[in-house]
């Protein structure tokens, strides 16, 4: 990033941003790693009803989720909490943590995570094709690159 892009304001109008299909979830990245000198990534995710990640530890960020639609379960280190529309949730560096879609309908999480190069893992993912059907050990190798560990299924 050069010293004249450092001071202006980054702005992403509305349906603005970088997609991205990883795991076949449709997310928009609004502020990438990159972009900020790694400072913090920003995006939205939309989740498929009964959709969520297996269960894993970020051991170089936290992660920040808002509820934009729908309703969800989130755990962390063994606790569950039910969130809706507007809900927040800061997950701490270390723990172990995933969410599930326990709604009807497709939701919508606004998600932070500080420092932000975790995104690269969804870059890379996407950008070689990986699926979890087929190419797990080489998704658990990427996110080891970028202090990401997967310690279990989804909750059932």
């Amino acid at each position: 990033m050069d010293q004249d892009s450092r001071d202006r304001a980054l702005v992403r109008r509305a349906g603005e941003g970088t997609g991205n299909q990883a795991f076949d979830l449709p997310r928009t990245f609004l502020v990438r790693s990159d972009e900020v000198n790694g400072a913090f990534s920003h995006w939205i995710e939309k989740v498929p009803a009964g959709a969520g990640p297996p269960m894993h530890v970020h051991h170089r960020e936290q992660e920040l989720f808002r509820v934009l639609a729908g309703q969800f379960r989130f755990w962390c280190a063994g606790e569950a909490q039910d969130l809706t529309d507007g809900d927040t949730v800061l997950i701490p560096k270390g723990a172990p943590h995933t969410f599930k879609n326990i709604g009807s309908s497709e939701g919508q999480l606004l998600i932070t995570l500080t420092p932000g190069d975790g995104d690269g893992f969804f870059i890379e993912v996407e950008r070689l094709g990986l699926h979890p059907s087929r190419d797990m050990p080489q998704i658990v190798e990427i996110a080891g690159r970028y202090g990401l560990e997967f310690v279990g299924p989804p909750p059932a």
